[in-house]
């Protein structure tokens, strides 16, 4: 009986410093440095918890080799409107981005891959081919079937 005490106590530390080390040295998701300008651009009216959920898709999509297809990023007027949204915003986007990539936040969006402002622009057509995992403000998720 002794023995398998001890047994169990050096298969938790082994098993503790495992998940220690493979916490603190697996691979960071790399990402665009200027993500966060995405963020404020795609869901900036959806404040914190609307801007997290799309970071948890782009960090999704990344984690499964697909493109990053982060809209906004491909505005030309994206520097005058991250300024516009103020300092305030600014640092809260890139708060969240060092939250979800950095830290490995939770998915709140429950392994989403897209997103879509359904009650705005309607279900668009990739959607049909796809399961809705939660709405978030204004945003519903989706993954593939």
């Amino acid at each position: 009986m002794h023995l398998a005490k001890k047994m169990f106590l050096i298969i938790v530390v082994f098993l503790s410093l495992f998940l220690d080390f493979h916490l603190v040295y697996a691979k960071k998701i790399s990402y665009p440095d200027n993500l966060y300008k995405g963020i404020l651009g795609e869901a900036v009216s959806e404040e914190y918890k609307g801007m997290y959920a799309v970071a948890c898709v782009y960090r999704n999509r990344l984690k499964n080799s697909l493109p990053l297809g982060c809209i906004a990023l491909k505005r030309r007027d994206l520097d005058k409107f991250v300024k516009k949204q103020g300092k305030k915003y600014e640092e809260m986007a890139k708060e969240i981005i060092w939250e979800v990539f950095e830290k490995n936040g939770p998915d709140i969006t429950n392994g989403a891959t897209h997103y879509e402002n359904v009650e705005k622009f309607g279900l668009p057509s990739w959607a049909k081919e796809m399961r809705t995992t939660v709405k978030i403000g204004n945003h519903t998720f989706f993954v593939k079937k």
